[in-house]
């Protein structure tokens, strides 16, 4: 099965929307996905299971996170 990404992150956190899913490739080549809810991004890598594949906070936590 083929991955289907859906709205791409924005670089900006203005640009986002509260709710909506979105699709990213981090720094170690791992698809990650991301939401916004109250404020908060909640995170998480769809493959492998590094000591970080999860994750919550603030845009820049998730900017940081996507870096690694």
């Amino acid at each position: 099965m083929t991955f289907q990404p859906g709205r791409l992150l924005p670089s900006d956190p203005q640009s986002t929307q509260e709710r909506t899913l979105y699709p990213h490739v981090r720094g170690s080549g791992a698809i990650a996905t991301m939401t916004r809810e109250d404020g908060t991004w909640q995170f998480r890598q769809l493959h492998g299971q590094p000591d970080d594949a999860y994750g919550s906070g603030g845009w820049n936590d998730l900017q940081t996170w996507l870096t690694k």
